[in-house]
């Protein structure tokens, strides 16, 4: 038997990490780097208001941000969802709403 010093493939080789700005409801602006951005909701609140519209909010939603760094899948962010004002993916600069891509 034969082993590898290679270390395995990883599933997010070939696949560079994105750059996130994240701004808070404070306005402190930050950048995150990460492969994967994801959302859980625990509840989902529900209220009609006026004219049949429907409104909704999550309470204890968080947003996380997932990276692998130096072979290890690593925890970048979590944070409530109502601490966040704004993410936006910053990797190719700002884009112009409807212009090319």
């Amino acid at each position: 038997m034969s082993t590898s010093s290679q270390k395995p493939k990883s599933f997010y080789a070939d696949i560079p990490p994105q750059v996130y700005e994240i701004t808070w409801q404070s306005g402190h602006v930050e950048k995150v780097i990460a492969h994967q951005v994801s959302h859980d909701t625990l509840r989902t609140r529900v209220a009609a208001i006026g004219d049949g519209s429907f409104a909704s909010d999550s309470e204890g939603a968080r947003i996380k941000l997932h990276a692998e760094v130096d072979g290890r899948w690593t925890l970048q962010l979590s944070a409530h969802e109502a601490d966040i004002r704004t993410i936006r993916n910053i990797t190719n600069g700002e884009q112009t709403p409807g212009g090319a891509s």
